[in-house]
Parts: structure tokens; sequence; C-alpha cells
């Protein structure tokens, strides 16, 4: 005769799984959206072409 699945007791090894806190992210006010957050800090670093690094090359038949 065959046993179902799940039909077996399971053994009780002490465990006691935590509850964690659910990961919700507010939803932005329309003013928000429309004139951006005001605690933004643009950490995007800026890099200046102007300043070009001459290669070896360059240097060596400047000249």
């Amino acid at each position: 005769m065959c046993i179902p699945h799940g039909a077996a007791r399971t053994t009780n090894n002490g465990f006691i799984k935590e509850k964690k806190p659910k990961k919700h992210i507010k939803k932005p006010s329309k003013s928000m959206l429309e004139k951006g957050d005001p605690d933004f800090v643009d950490e995007r670093k800026i890099v200046d072409e102007s300043k070009k690094e001459e290669s070896f090359f360059d240097k060596l038949f400047k000249d």
C-alpha cells in the first residue's frame, strides 16, 4: 500500500522560524515625482575631457 505525499508526520526539531519585516517601499508623492527628490545627492564622477592624457608616442613625436 502506498503512502501519499505529506501523510507522514514531521519531526519537531525545535527550530522556530523568525518573522521577517515586510519589504515595503513608500510610494513617492506627486510633487516629488514632478520636482525630484530634494535630498538626492548626485555621486556621479564628472570626467573632464579637456585634460586628456597624452600617450607615450604623442610625447615622443611632439617635437
